[in-house]
Formats: structure tokens, C-alpha cells, sequence
């Protein structure tokens, strides 16, 4: 049984390398398939680690620069098969571009709290919140100072969940569109629920329902990055996964609330923050998998 939940208020190869088991050049191995990074609004040593890691096993590794906004790529090679790393804009074009778009490790009906819930149900930390718009949302009954966290229901990114008093949601709203963003307006689903007491979280890397990645990003609300997770964190994720995946390639965000842990939300690998996690160990799996797609 679930223990409830509290409200609180609150590129270089290395053609000489050998893959043992296959017996064949770790660079033949990935000869097909290339990381295009993006260089700008990376974190430096997250991006270094990205090429570094490329290098190592021997697979293609490109850094590129993306206008903010833009609506267009820019030029790099694109003979090979490319899995993408970079900003919302840079994985929004990509993956509306064809001979792109299996490198984005998304599915647009997939990524969303809504389906999770459907999915996952009670193991879900916002199982039971309203899934609504914020024009349905200024219709509610609730006191003027009941606090509220609101995030947006899918994987847009498109403002950052927040505690908000009631009263301060409306104003707070017409500054998010002050902000020009795109697909923001009074119909965008939002997920609204009561804060809760989340003690920490980390953030798994998933494969074919294997973590193969994990770090701690937060205490007690606090940052606080740390590689790897307890066991009984990838017991629990990996569990998940034999129910549901949103996509064979993805990060489930996991916290423990109370004595129980829930999932957060999942997200997109191609644009998922690492904190302390093994890039390299990314890296290594998830061009596995790539190398058999294409």
C-alpha cells in the first residue's frame, strides 16, 4: 500500500580500438552513425564530456550552433545517422525533419503526465492532480492563498513547474506570455496539484527498460547532484518499465516522498539535463541501440 503523500507549504575516432565480443573495429562498429551536439547553451562540461565519451568508443561526434529561435538548422554532415543533443528549438527542428527525426527519442502523444497517469496510475507522484487548462483553471474554487504547483502536462518545456498561491496565477500567467512563448496560451494543458513533501530526486537513463545511467539532482528542494541512486530506485524504475514505456530511450525522474517513491515525470534524452550522471555510459548505450535502427 502507498504511504500518502504530505502537502507541504511551501570527431576524433580511434580506428585501432577493438570491440572484443564482436571482433570488429569500434570504428566500423559506429561507422553508420554520429552525435550532433549543440555547442551553444550546453553546459561546457557536459558537452566535453559528450565528445570525449564519443571518442572514446569511436562514434562520429559533431558540434553545431543554433541561433535561438531560429527556424532553420544549420549545415553539418549529414551522411550519417544522427542522434541529436541540444536545446528544445534544436530537438523542435530535428524532429520535424525527416532523415532527423529518428535520432529524437520522442513521441509527442507519449510524453505527457496525462499518459502517464493512464499508465502508471498510484505510482505516479501526481496521481490524482487535475489535468486542465489555465482558463478552466481561473474557474476553480479555491481560497485565494491555497498553494498550487502547476507544470505544463507535456514534454514542451514551455514554462517550469512553480508553487504559485491561487491569486497570484493569473498575473503570473500573463507574464509567461509576456515572455513570447510560442505554444503558450489559455488552452495549454497544465497539470495542477498541491505541493508535496519530496525529500529527493534523482534521474534515471533508460534503455530497452534497462537504467543504465542515474543521479541525484535535488535534497529537500535544494540542488544537489550525486552520480548514481540507490538500488532500490532502479528496482523500482525498472519495474515501471516492465509496465510502460514512453519510448525505448528516455529519462524517468524519480522521488522519494514520505517512504514511498513515486515518478515525477519522464522526459526526452536528447535534451535531458545530466547533473552528475556517467555521460559516457549514455553515450555507450544509447549508440548501441541507435546502431541497430539504422
Amino acid at each position: 500500500m502507498l504511504t500518502p503523500r504530505f502537502p507541504v507549504a511551501c570527431s576524433y575516432l580511434l580506428p585501432y580500438i577493438w570491440e572484443k565480443q564482436l571482433n570488429i573495429p569500434m570504428a566500423e562498429k559506429y561507422g553508420k552513425i554520429q552525435w550532433v551536439v549543440q555547442q551553444n547553451l550546453t553546459n561546457k562540461e557536459d558537452f566535453d564530456n559528450l565528445q570525449n565519451a564519443c571518442n572514446k568508443i569511436g562514434v562520429g561526434f559533431t558540434g553545431i550552433h543554433i541561433i535561438p529561435f531560429t527556424s532553420e538548422l544549420p549545415v553539418f554532415d549529414r551522411n550519417r545517422n544522427s542522434i541529436l543533443y541540444g536545446s528544445t528549438t534544436f530537438n523542435n527542428l530535428a524532429y520535424n525533419t525527416p532523415e532527423l527525426r529518428n535520432g529524437i527519442f520522442f513521441d509527442e502523444r507519449a510524453f505527457s503526465i496525462e499518459n502517464y497517469i493512464k499508465k502508471w496510475g498510484q505510482h505516479m507522484l501526481n496521481y490524482g492532480a487535475s489535468i486542465t487548462s489555465f482558463k478552466e483553471l481561473t474557474s476553480y474554487d479555491y481560497e485565494a492563498d491555497q498553494l498550487l504547483f502547476i507544470r505544463p502536462d507535456d514534454d514542451s518545456k514551455s514554462f517550469s513547474g512553480e508553487v504559485k498561491r491561487f491569486d497570484e496565477i493569473g498575473e503570473w500567467y500573463e507574464k509567461l506570455k509576456m515572455a513570447a512563448i510560442a505554444n503558450l496560451s489559455p488552452d495549454t494543458r497544465i497539470v495542477v496539484s498541491e505541493p508535496y513533501n519530496i525529500h529527493y530526486e534523482w534521474r534515471l537513463w533508460i534503455v530497452n527498460k534497462k537504467v543504465i545511467a542515474a543521479s541525484k539532482y535535488r535534497e529537500y528542494f535544494k540542488l544537489k547532484k550525486e552520480s548514481d541512486c540507490p538500488a532500490e530506485v532502479i528496482s523500482f524504475a525498472e519495474n515501471r518499465c516492465f509496465e510502460y514505456t514512453p519510448h525505448d530511450v528516455f529519462v524517468m525522474d524519480i522521488c522519494l516522498c514520505g517512504d514511498a517513491y513515486y515518478i515525477i515525470e519522464c522526459g526526452c534524452m536528447n535534451g535531458a539535463g545530466f547533473y552528475a550522471a556517467d555521460i559516457e555510459s549514455i553515450v555507450r548505450a544509447v549508440s548501441d541501440y541507435f546502431n541497430t535502427l539504422v
